[in-house]
């Protein structure tokens, strides 16, 4: 694994409400996270905390029927899915929050597109960012699929080998980990492409996007 190299990267976005503001939780005040790592943080999530660390015995709903007929959502989805719903499934912390177990979410192709679509923007120009080459926001790809959303979030990454890596990675972040654990998205969509950057030849550029809508 990659997780003591520097060439490693992360991003978040946190969830953002219908109207375009972070989401902010009760008890907890909107602070940054801290990583060892080379990892930059657009903007903070702070969700809602809880100490129930009980697990959710509710069935994840399987993917979509169809896939995209796109090797980067396609191959990983049911193994990205299934991950997801493993770590929604118990408690745990993120950072210094406790989250209860959270319901499984669903596989929904809109978001996978506008993930790959954003993977491929970033592998295809080299560089690294939730603002897309045309100046484009997460929200925005996201409703360009045709999405109606209510609120959102964003993960990216570079340089991890598998889903299994990726989804560590991210769940050893702060800022990731709320993400995936806050229990107001319901669907989600990831995928990643393939491409050069800072002088390394090939490595996967991931675009993991969650989300509920309207």
């Amino acid at each position: 694994m990659f997780l003591d190299d520097i060439f490693l990267f992360l991003y978040f976005v946190g969830a953002i409400d219908g109207k375009g503001s972070p989401m902010k939780s009760p008890r907890t005040g909107t602070r940054p996270a801290t990583l060892l790592l080379a990892v930059i943080l657009m903007a903070v999530l702070s969700g809602c905390g809880g100490g129930d660390s009980g697990t959710v015995s509710s069935t994840p709903p399987p993917p979509g029927p169809t896939g995209t007929g796109i090797s980067g959502i396609d191959s990983i989805r049911r193994e990205f899915l299934d991950a997801v719903n493993q770590a929604r499934s118990v408690g745990r912390i993120c950072g210094n929050t406790s989250y209860p177990a959270a319901p499984p979410v669903a596989w929904n192709n809109a978001l996978a597109m506008a993930a790959y679509l954003h993977s491929e923007d970033m592998a295809t120009n080299q560089f690294f960012s939730h603002t897309g080459a045309d100046g484009s926001s997460p929200g925005t790809r996201i409703t360009r699929q045709g999405y109606d959303w209510r609120t959102y979030g964003e993960n990216i990454a570079w340089g991890y080998p598998t889903v299994s890596a990726v989804l560590q990675g991210w769940l050893g972040s702060d800022g990731h980990c709320r993400n995936i654990m806050e229990p107001a998205f319901t669907e989600i969509g990831a995928a990643y492409a393939e491409g050069p950057y800072q002088g390394i030849p090939s490595a996967p550029y991931w675009t993991f996007d969650l989300a509920a809508p309207r």
